[in-house]
């Protein structure tokens, strides 16, 4: 399954989760225990929804920052060598990236 398809399938599950929690919130009007839970699911879901956005964000921003890495090294003529301190120093905050986008998208599982 490719990303694209993958992103379009995730955007269409959650936006089918909104307008089904909609469409309860309008079916429990007047049901104080109810609407009560529909409201708590409709913060669950506002919730999981901006932590997989900004694990998207980190995921994203590391991937970019690979990329340019990956650019800099094969581009990278063979009189100039990098050493492993310099290496470490431009994989860290893509590592960073990584494990911020990994919480948050942890916190949602």
């Amino acid at each position: 399954m490719s990303a694209a398809v993958a992103k379009t399938q995730k955007t269409w599950l959650l936006q089918q989760m909104y307008q089904q929690i909609k469409q309860l919130r309008i079916a429990t009007a007047g049901q104080d225990d109810a609407y009560a839970l529909v409201k708590a699911l409709e913060e669950c879901y506002l919730q999981a929804d901006e932590n997989l956005t900004r694990g998207m964000v980190h995921l994203h921003t590391a991937n970019q920052s690979l990329h340019a890495m990956m650019s800099l090294l094969l581009n990278c003529q063979e009189n100039q060598q990098i050493n492993c301190e310099q290496m470490a120093a431009l994989l860290e905050p893509i590592r960073q990236e990584l494990h911020a986008g990994f919480i948050q998208i942890s916190d949602v599982m």
